[in-house]
């Protein structure tokens, strides 16, 4: 026979929303995160030629600069996603935003090619842990409100602001400093970033912690993983090889 204290419903973790006059300045403040992590991406396209000269590198070993950012971001996107909800949006955002950071100024102290690709690896899964929790914190955030279709449109619009935004910044940044002035742009962006979220944004769980699935994280991170460097290396090798 069950015990009255088992027939007690569990009570669910509650989650904290912003005040309505706040939600504003979170989406901000959010979006400029996005913006950080997509411009990252494309930043770097414009310096590859400038890169080539100053680490004697040849154009195509550089294109791992960019390569190795978009694969680690990409395999580590859903269970960064899934973390997010278990240990909380907010603390994953300044968890990705401070090393992100810290990771782009060492980034621009790079001298080797060898030590560029595995710090641009590294900005990766901080890119990774900040992306997923822009977009599920937005949700909660907004949750119950009119404008949350809105909010959600304009975060999509700034990850396109962010790809065209990124070759412009970089190319002006090149015609007046030397290469390595793109990375330490990035993480000015990323401490205001990480200040204002401090500030700004609410600490959001999901309702349900789930137990988490290890060896599911590490297949998919496996799976797109290798998807994602059979596209990148299909020039290279063809898709029959």
């Amino acid at each position: 026979m069950q015990s009255e204290r088992s027939l007690i419903p569990t009570p669910m973790p509650v989650r904290r929303h912003a005040r309505s006059g706040n939600r504003g300045l979170a989406l901000t403040v959010l979006c400029l995160a996005v913006l950080l992590v997509v411009m990252d991406n494309t930043i770097v396209n414009v310096t590859i030629p400038t890169m080539s000269d100053a680490l004697n590198a040849s154009s195509t070993d550089l294109q791992w600069v960019v390569d190795a950012y978009t694969l680690s971001f990409a395999a580590l996107l859903l269970p960064a996603g899934k973390l997010s909800d278990r240990w909380g949006r907010r603390r994953m955002l300044l968890v990705g935003l401070a090393g992100f950071a810290v990771v782009s100024a060492a980034t621009a102290f790079s001298w080797a090619l060898w030590q560029l690709v595995t710090l641009r690896v590294v900005l990766g899964v901080c890119a990774a842990l900040i992306y997923p929790a822009t977009l599920s914190s937005i949700i909660v955030i907004f949750e119950g409100s009119r404008y949350r279709s809105l909010a959600v449109g304009l975060w999509a619009a700034t990850s396109g602001v962010g790809i065209a935004l990124g070759p412009i910044i970089g190319g002006v940044l090149l015609e007046h400093y030397a290469w390595n002035s793109i990375f330490w742009v990035c993480s000015v962006i990323g401490v205001v970033a990480l200040a204002c979220i401090a500030v700004a944004v609410p600490e959001v769980r999901a309702y349900r912690s789930e137990r988490f699935d290890f060896p599911g994280t590490v297949l998919s991170m496996a799976g797109v993983g290798l998807l994602v460097w059979a596209i990148i290396e299909r020039p290279t090798y063809g898709w029959l090889s």
